[in-house]
């Protein structure tokens, strides 16, 4: 399915990138359909652009994620295309009555030349509406991405995520991640 079937393919006047449309949460008592899954193509990257800007907005907040460019939509595009395009990664959209409604990359990523495994899928850029959150959607996501991964014979996933954003650890932890690892930044006095 072509990106203008879920988003506008054109930035508004002021050159900023379309959101996505929002999505009505499914009334209580009825189960959302299962979503469905699939590659992104150079034909999605209005949505995929608006998917992952979303994603970095929602984090204003983060010392790290909350520094976005003001061009930042440009810049995507021309990233986000080579992601694309890219032979040993994927971007998987999760769509529900024909719309985005969720995002996910894995990376076919090399480790560390000491160390085991030689490669691992690296899952990053994962973004789930809000209003489409708990609905199976990161379990189709990541079910797409470990497949894929298999495919390629890797053996481990590996993630970073924000540590402002406990929903998203009790999420990954479920998921069967674990934390090894810590990110800590420190700002440098250029004075």
């Amino acid at each position: 399915m072509a990106a203008s079937e879920s988003m506008p393919q054109r930035s508004d006047a002021s050159g900023s990138t379309p959101r996505p449309a929002p999505i009505r949460p499914a009334r209580a008592g009825t189960r959302p359909r299962p979503p469905v899954v699939r590659v992104a193509t150079l034909d999605d990257l209005d949505t995929v652009v608006a998917l992952r800007i979303a994603l970095l907005r929602e984090h204003a907040g983060n010392l790290v994620y909350g520094r976005l460019r003001a061009d930042a939509p440009q810049r995507a595009r021309r990233l986000f295309a080579t992601q694309i395009e890219a032979e040993n990664e994927v971007t998987f959209l999760a769509l529900r009555s024909a719309r985005a409604v969720g995002i996910l990359r894995c990376i076919d990523a090399a480790g560390s030349p000491l160390l085991h495994p030689a490669r691992y899928a690296y899952v990053a850029s994962v973004y789930v509406l809000p209003a489409q959150r708990r609905g199976g959607i990161l379990h189709a996501l990541m079910d797409a991405a470990e497949s894929w991964s298999r495919e390629r014979g890797l053996g481990e996933m590996r993630l970073h995520n924000a540590a402002d954003n406990e929903l998203a650890g009790v999420a990954w932890q479920a998921l069967g991640f674990e934390v090894v690892e810590v990110l800590r930044v420190r700002t440098i006095d250029r004075g």
